[in-house]
Formats: C-alpha cells, sequence, structure tokens
C-alpha cells in the first residue's frame, strides 16, 4: 500500500494523484506543483490505497489510472459511485479505448485524458477545475 501525504496552504483544488507507477506520480506531483491554484494532498499506487487516500483528504480531484493492483480504476469507480462529496474523476491512462471511455463515464468519470497526449491537457483541465471553485 502507497499512500504517502504532500499537504500543502491553502489550496484552491486538492488532488489525490493515483498511479501504480512512481515515476509517473512524481512527474505529476513536480507538474501540479507549478499550479499555484492545486495542491496534490495525497498519492496512492493501488486501488485500496487510493479509496483509502479519498477517505483521509476528501479531494476535490482524482487523478486516476485504470491499471493498478487491487482492482485498479474500474474498481474505485465502482465504490465512488453515488458516494456524496465524492471528488471529479479524471482518467489518466494509456489505455484510451472506446470501452474503457464509456465503462468510465457510465461509472461517474467526468474526464477521460490518454497519458501519451499532450501533457498540458491535464494541466489546463485542473487549472479549469481550480478556476470554477
Amino acid at each position: 500500500m502507497d499512500n504517502q501525504s504532500t499537504e500543502t496552504k491553502g489550496p484552491q483544488l486538492r488532488v489525490v494523484i493515483a498511479d501504480d507507477s512512481v515515476v509517473i506520480r512524481e512527474r505529476l506531483r513536480k507538474s501540479l506543483g507549478e499550479l499555484e491554484p492545486v495542491a496534490v494532498v495525497a498519492e496512492a499506487g493501488d486501488a485500496p490505497a487510493t479509496l483509502a487516500a479519498i477517505a483521509a483528504h476528501a479531494p476535490d480531484a482524482l487523478i486516476l489510472d485504470l491499471f493498478m493492483p487491487g482492482g485498479g480504476g474500474i474498481r474505485v469507480l465502482e465504490r465512488l459511485r453515488g458516494a456524496p462529496d465524492r471528488p471529479v474523476v479524471i482518467i489518466h491512462t494509456n489505455f484510451p479505448d472506446p470501452e474503457y471511455v464509456r465503462a468510465c463515464r457510465q461509472l461517474g468519470a467526468e474526464h477521460f485524458l490518454d497519458k501519451s497526449d499532450d501533457p498540458a491537457a491535464l494541466m489546463n483541465l485542473l487549472r479549469s477545475l481550480a478556476d470554477r471553485r
């Protein structure tokens, strides 16, 4: 279980990063650290740690990989479905297949991004979410 807190002062948008790749989590944390209205409050490397991080930190947004140990992003979406005050879910995956997009949308994911696309897309989306708060 990998759940490390990286809280900062007074963020507008609190984010949990859930990805089994330490390299991707580090890259995202570094990039998000440059977005002033965004703060990474926790990271997780598997589905159970992701659910625990959401419960512990009540984030505004969740950057969620589809394939992680312990059930992956689909399991997380199933558990969050219908939950009050659930975070905005941004699927961030290398598998942008239409069936995954459809399944994630049906389970409540608001956004679906391909990791191989321009990384600015994720940053712009998070900036936009922060601006709406």
